[in-house]
């Protein structure tokens, strides 16, 4: 693909935002008595043990909320901020990372969260971002019961497997 062919990336919307807080329970509260969100789930084992999931309603998070620098740097407050993809097969995902691999975009790592499968990528200034296919509906509550049973678990994907 040349650098002026048009971009395969098809964003539906910005789908979550994921914030780096002093106190991911206290924050937790005041989402839900300010904002009414719903705490989805807690985060288990892992690099953001201790992080809480909230959601508006429908999705399984709209705000997750890790736990971070008791300094709360300025700058480094957010994680990363999700865009839910248009198309939802892997094969979309396939595309998107072979088009970031030939634009030499710096790719983080590859995750599958059980309730979707994100690419985790820079931006030019270092700000991180992920698209991601949503494998699991979002009406009913089934994606919000599956991240409540995999306690926000992520296992690494291989990219030759895409």
């Amino acid at each position: 693909m040349s650098q002026t062919e048009k971009s395969p990336i098809r964003v539906a919307k910005i789908a979550h935002i994921v914030l780096f807080v002093k106190d991911p329970e206290a924050s937790a509260k005041w989402y839900s008595d300010v904002l009414n969100m719903k705490l989805v789930a807690r985060a288990g084992d892992g690099p953001y043990k201790g992080g809480v999931f909230m959601s508006f309603g429908l999705s399984d998070h709209d705000i997750a909320l890790f736990p971070g620098d008791a300094e709360g740097e300025k700058g480094k407050e957010f994680e990363h901020i999700g865009l839910m993809m248009d198309g939802t097969s892997m094969d979309d995902l396939r595309r998107n990372y072979s088009f970031f691999k030939e634009r030499g975009v710096k790719i983080a790592e590859i995750l599958d969260h059980g309730v979707s499968t994100g690419i985790y990528f820079y931006d030019p200034d270092g700000h991180m971002l992920e698209v991601f296919c949503q494998r699991i509906d979002q009406e009913g509550g089934a994606s919000q019961a599956e991240l409540n049973r995999n306690q926000g678990q992520a296992e690494p994907v291989d990219p030759t497997l895409l």
